[in-house]
């Protein structure tokens, strides 16, 4: 059956690839149906119809989209494959490749034309497989200097520079000093390999940053000069990601080691996430902007998003060993569980000293013996053993619902957490948070608070960006409260203590 529904059509002028799965539209005047984030012009809304799903659209007479295949559902071949080519055009060169051939020979190994696989990089990498290899020539380049006496004509030949003068301007270009440098140990090891995430304008860089200097897990995070440092793990590759802002380009740079080469994949989707790059904000403040309770903020603050989620994991945890603790307290509570159960890394950013600890190590993990509240340290280590056995699945791939029953289903978690996790980890912009004090006071119009249901009800004419909504009222209760001490809870805003019966 058709699905009527009104933010849906919200969300397909949006072009949003979070709806994406969760229902197709179909265009009456030209009998294709196409996936909410098909890049094609959008039809009148009375031309629109939505459905559940492919089939139900196709049982109704629709045909697919040719430009974004919304008969290939997430998880299938077609869904997959353009990435899927890139992840192993990574591995090959990660494996010497283009070391010892050249890139037509990586377009044979790989089935498709040069143009394609440039393109696709630029798409899913946001740099070439030249730049790849190059920086893994600089990275094995940097180890045969730290580890042998050869000279640096050999040492150039050896990680396949094709001349000296070559050599000089990428390892200068790279680790910011002329090869001898290093060999004399002055100059920790750098960030190198840069990737571009072009973003939609206009883009909230200094409210990002802010929220996440607030927020920011010790040791893990760090926001300095202007740009996002954090420790990353992939498997057992671990590194660091430095992410900047490029107002004149409209991009996002991030600038990562080496020893994640394989992994350049993952670490772009989680600077998507983490900045909420998919959002089309134009689209969302044009529906929001009308309401008064909204409005201050989003011409204030223009660009504002939703901040997600780089690790999944690290994000859950911090959200729910935040509740009912200042934000000092908090991050003297992740500091030590970093240096007690995270792995120490060596990285290039002063503060930055560990990569957080995995999912199995929290699950076995006595954090009373860190400082962390009985209770709240059996909640943690659920938790983490959801997550290790699958039980509970972080990555965005249950339904919201089904998410949202996993959280509640951990000891101590509630309501309010479990909505604050699905709006950042699962990235879903229309979840709400109606039961959070401080959105109830904010949208009482300086009267008494709303109760959880009044503000549901008021919250109706958002969606579907609610999320969106409860940022701008978020950020309107800073502005009342500035006084007042801050407490993070996992969202965009930092936030008071809550009430005990918020977290209920």
């Amino acid at each position: 059956m058709p699905v009527v529904a009104s933010e849906y059509y919200q969300a397909f002028l949006g072009k949003d690839v979070r709806f994406d799965g969760r229902f197709v539209a179909g265009v009456n005047t030209t009998g294709i149906y196409c996936k909410p984030s098909c890049s094609a012009k959008k039809p009148a809304a009375e031309n629109v119809v939505f459905f559940d799903t492919p089939a139900e659209a196709e049982a109704a007479g629709f045909r697919s989209c040719r430009k974004c295949r919304p008969d290939a559902m997430p998880g299938t071949p077609a869904w997959n494959g353009t990435s899927a080519t890139v992840s192993r055009a990574l591995r090959l060169i990660e494996d010497g490749l283009l070391d010892r051939t050249n890139v037509d020979t990586l377009c044979e190994r790989l089935g498709i034309g040069a143009r394609q696989l440039r393109r696709l990089f630029r798409k899913h990498v946001g740099t070439s497989p030249i730049q790849v290899a190059r920086m893994r020539r600089a990275d094995f380049a940097r180890r045969l200097i730290d580890t042998t006496s050869l000279s640096m004509t050999h040492i150039a030949e050896a990680a396949g520079f094709g001349s000296i003068r070559r050599f000089n301007a990428v390892m200068n270009e790279v680790y910011g000093c002329a090869p001898t440098a290093l060999r004399k140990g002055s100059v920790r090891g750098a960030v190198g390999l840069e990737l571009e995430i072009p973003v939609r304008r206009p883009f909230a860089w200094g409210a990002l940053l802010t929220s996440l200097e607030a927020s920011a897990t010790p040791g893990v995070e760090k926001v300095a000069d202007g740009r996002y440092h954090r420790t990353v793990r992939f498997k057992q590759a671990v590194g660091e990601v430095c992410v900047s802002f490029d107002d004149a380009e409209s991009a996002l740079r991030a600038r990562v080691s080496h020893s994640l080469n394989s992994y350049l994949l993952n670490v772009v989707s989680g600077v998507r996430r983490l900045f909420d790059v998919e959002a089309d904000v134009a689209v969302i403040t044009d529906h929001l902007a009308g309401d008064p309770l909204l409005d201050t903020c989003l011409q204030t603050t223009p660009g504002i998003r939703v901040l997600g989620a780089f690790d999944h994991f690290e994000t859950a945890v911090m959200t729910l060993l935040g509740q009912h603790v200042d934000a000092a307290e908090l991050a003297e509570l992740a500091r030590r569980i970093n240096e007690k159960y995270g792995e120490r890394i060596d990285a290039s950013q002063d503060g930055l000293t560990h990569v957080f600890p995995t999912p199995y190590a929290l699950s076995t993990a006595h954090l009373e013996a860190v400082g962390v509240p009985k209770r709240r340290s059996k909640s943690i280590q659920a938790l983490a053993k959801a997550v290790h056995e699958g039980v509970l699945r972080l990555d965005g791939s249950p339904s919201l619902d089904e998410a949202l029953r996993g959280l509640r289903a951990i000891p101590g978690l509630g309501t309010t957490t479990a909505d604050y996790i699905a709006m950042r980890v699962y990235r879903e912009p229309d979840a709400f948070p109606a039961n959070d004090r401080r959105l109830r006071t904010a949208a009482s119009s300086n009267g008494p608070a709303l109760a959880a249901l009044e503000l549901e009800a008021l919250a109706e004419r958002w969606r579907p960006w609610r999320a969106y909504a409860a940022m701008c009222l978020w950020a309107a209760a800073s502005r009342d409260d500035a006084s007042r001490p801050t407490y993070f809870r996992g969202n965009h805003e930092t936030i008071p203590p809550p009430a005990p019966e918020q977290v209920a």
